[in-house]
């Protein structure tokens, strides 16, 4: 759990409660039908997170997507695209479409997203309703995600995904400020399917057992693990949406990112046998500028690094890479029971076609 700085803690404990209460509050209202959701006349596939930080699903988004393809329908993602410079303005992507900057116009998450299934369409906007009608309007039979959408109660969803990371503490947890949680954990009784990321047991062990026992919600568990597929040079993987090519492992490597989490990237690279030899994280969805790239290198030059290891999320927002060997670390999504989460997203899309007809 990320701690909070000495000067700002006893703020926090004023904020949190305060948070808690108005998280509570706001809840209450759309369980009661006093706040109403709208509804888009397409299945809506809602992927999100109670905790804040990182927990895999931006590449459980790409895997989404790239099964709602398989199964032949379109699939569109609806973002508000966080660290774009103009968070106001909205843009509807179709697959055919050429973006010049995609991070800068999009949001680095949406434009990772695109660059792996390309076939999609995007919704960027703060009104993920409006932007999904005008898709629907264009389209001819759209499946959306919601990305990050599990607190984004006004538009009504089909399938309510939430990620949990599994090395995320849920039992001694708290809510914003004073902790990572983005609401109580009871919220997690809307959801369809809890997704537990980083762990190949059946059941969770230790102290999050007893949450999802006590919450009835261990029907709604599935698993999957996220792990570094493949490191390829930063030239190749930008020239390439999907490059063949990958890099043998370095003996050791400075990382740096610009993640909500980005200890689990520092625990995903040290499973492939690699020395880190530094670190150097920035707040997420940061795009790093030519001195802080130049911090990179000397640090890493001075740990003695073979190369300098970034995320694709973080690659997507590069322009002018360092002069250092730079690779990208590719990441995978493995389910260990592929064919429950194929028919979970099956009986959403026809529930959904079937209350539409």
């Amino acid at each position: 759990m990320h701690s909070i700085p000495r000067g700002l803690a006893p703020l926090s404990f004023i904020a949190g409660p305060v948070y808690e209460a108005v998280v509570r509050f706001r809840n209450t209202l759309y369980e009661s039908s006093i706040l109403r959701h709208r509804r888009l006349e397409s299945p809506v596939i809602s992927i999100g997170n109670i905790t804040t930080g990182g927990a895999g699903k931006t590449p459980l988004v790409i895997f989404t997507a790239k099964k709602i393809k398989e199964s032949g329908f379109i699939p569109a993602i609806l973002s508000r695209g966080y660290g774009r410079p103009d968070p106001g303005i909205e843009r509807i992507i179709s697959p055919g479409d050429s973006i010049k900057f995609p991070a800068r116009q999009m949001g680095d998450e949406p434009a990772l997203i695109r660059r792996h299934v390309p076939e999609a369409w995007f919704g960027i906007s703060k009104n993920r309703y409006t932007a999904g009608g005008r898709i629907a309007q264009q389209a001819g039979n759209p499946v959306f995600i919601l990305d990050d959408g599990f607190q984004h109660r006004k538009l009504q969803r089909d399938l309510d995904i939430v990620v949990i990371d599994s090395s995320q503490p849920l039992k001694q947890n708290r809510i914003f400020p004073r902790g990572t949680l983005r609401e109580p954990l009871s919220g997690l009784r809307r959801s369809h399917a809890i997704i537990l990321n980083g762990t190949q047991k059946s059941d969770p062990a230790g102290p999050e057992r007893f949450v999802f026992e006590a919450l009835h919600l261990q029907e709604k568990l599935l698993h999957c693990e996220q792990t570094i597929e493949r490191l390829i040079p930063f030239d190749i993987w930008k020239e390439a949406d999907n490059p063949i090519s990958s890099s043998p492992y370095p003996d050791s490597a400075f990382l740096t990112a610009a993640l909500g989490n980005p200890e689990r990237f520092h625990a995903d690279v040290l499973k492939l046998g690699i020395r880190v030899g530094g670190t150097l994280f920035f707040k997420d969805h940061y795009r790093l500028r030519p001195e802080d790239w130049t911090r990179c290198v000397e640090m890493a030059r001075k740990a003695s690094a073979d190369a300098v290891l970034v995320t694709e999320k973080d690659a997507i927002k590069i322009s002018e890479p360092p002069d250092f060997p730079l690779l990208v670390c590719v990441q995978t999504t493995k389910f260990y029971n592929p064919e429950a989460f194929e028919e979970l997203l099956r009986q959403g899309i026809n529930t959904s076609l079937q209350v539409a007809r």
